[in-house]
């Protein structure tokens, strides 16, 4: 199911997928340490029947979804790499360096504003900055630094074939996941990679066993040291210093990263939950449309799902916990397996095809498109929580796909298509 063609919404969605709804539930079922943690799962009238024929249909959907999405992609033409003018690319060779010098500074104060007015992290709210600076800051982290990344990496590699840019991709990654206390930098790296490795055409790359060691070695040590500063500042940031002195030690890190990779994969925990759930229904779907963003109060999932569910003594009170049931789980609310297929399947078919549309504007920026497809995926893995904001994810959306297709008509001299 996971082939090297299909979009890159599919490749990470389907990814989340087989670890939440195949790794996970594996381990919830095989070790007894391994337990349900965020949901009202009774294992004593537990019930897998619902909840594997739900995950059966998921995956089924997915296979329906890549299958129509390739028939569909075969009838559309070929796109183009980009090809830069020649006015553009003499202007980019002569201030090359202060377009670089540009590009970190810029980034360099973005870090250190959030980091002063602690504008923007995860399960953190700050009331007293103004709405329009929050939304810019929020979406420069989310995805918005990457997009800006991605067409530098872009831009460099069509006029130099240099592919040292690349590591614009490490850095870009570990100082954002870091400055808004996330523990994904290594998903996020693993976006520009794989973009990198379509667009320089890994076939084609010569490298040795020796080599390979030396960068997956690098990639770990960074990963470890990311664990370890993100999990030192939210000690920081989240809780109370003066009620919890307990400093974070380095060698808890690597027990946090075997927690991370079997404890912390959104889906299975919800479904499990809401499969055993009698309040399912399409009226109950539509009202979960209701819920709003309220600081220091239950979601509507945790409202109906988590009852156990009790904030930390340390926390601060700025400290907003959110627990999200994801896509599917979320679709379950109506108790309908069909809408769930529907619902996926539509939902892929989507997905892809906005992907698609940012690597047809940005002529075959195949990084770009993979960080969009990443950010899709990760919007939608964790979805639930006060749905109606998707409609400003997707405005977003396109207010940056003008913005790309804006600098690709300014540097590009071809059309987007072959003849």
């Amino acid at each position: 199911m996971i082939k090297k063609n299909i979009s890159a919404f599919e490749f990470f969605t389907y990814i989340f997928f087989l670890i939440s709804f195949w790794f996970r539930f594996n381990c919830i079922l095989f070790f007894d340490n391994i337990k349900v943690i965020e949901g009202d799962f009774d294992l004593k009238i537990s019930n897998y029947d619902d909840s594997t024929f739900i995950i059966i249909v998921t995956f089924i959907s997915c296979i329906c979804a890549s299958i129509i999405r390739q028939n569909i992609n075969r009838k559309l033409k070929q796109i183009n790499r980009l090809e830069i003018n020649n006015v553009f690319e003499r202007f980019y060779k002569c201030y090359r360096f202060y377009i670089l010098f540009i590009y970190i500074g810029s980034f360099i104060v973005i870090y250190l504003t959030n980091q002063y007015y602690e504008i923007y992290f995860k399960g953190l709210v700050n009331e007293n900055i103004p709405a329009v600076i929050n939304y810019i800051y929020s979406y420069l982290f989310v995805y918005g630094l990457a997009v800006i990344t991605s067409i530098l990496i872009y831009i460099d590699y069509s006029i130099y074939k240099n592919k040292s840019y690349f590591l614009f991709g490490l850095f870009e990654s570990f100082f954002t996941q870091l400055n808004i206390l996330s523990r994904s930098f290594i998903l996020s790296f693993l976006v520009y990679l794989r973009g990198f490795l379509l667009l320089i055409d890994i076939n084609k790359l010569k490298y040795s066993n020796f080599s390979l060691l030396k960068v997956a070695s690098l990639i770990l040590i960074i990963f470890y040291i990311s664990i370890y500063s993100v999990t030192e500042l939210r000690s920081i940031k989240y809780y109370d210093n003066n009620k919890n002195q307990t400093p974070v030690a380095a060698t808890q890190t690597l027990p946090a990263i075997l927690s991370l990779a079997t404890q912390r994969w959104v889906g299975i925990d919800a479904l499990l939950t809401v499969s055993q759930s009698k309040k399912l229904s399409y009226n109950f779907f539509a009202t979960s449309w209701l819920e709003k963003v309220e600081i220091e109060k239950k979601s509507f999932y945790v409202e109906n799902f988590y009852t156990k569910f009790e904030y930390h003594d340390f926390a601060k009170k700025n400290v907003n916990r959110v627990i999200t049931p994801g896509i599917v789980a979320f679709l379950y609310y109506t108790g309908s397996p069909i809408f769930v297929f529907f619902g996926i399947l539509i939902l892929i078919l989507i997905c892809s095809y906005i992907e698609r549309l940012f690597y047809r504007l940005s002529s075959g920026n195949i990084i770009l498109a993979n960080i969009i497809g990443y950010a899709l995926t990760v919007r939608f893995i964790h979805y639930g929580y006060v749905p109606a904001n998707t409609l400003n994810f997707f405005i977003s959306f396109f207010v940056t796909l003008i913005f790309v297709f804006v600098i690709t008509k300014l540097v590009s001299k071809k059309t987007l298509y072959k003849n």
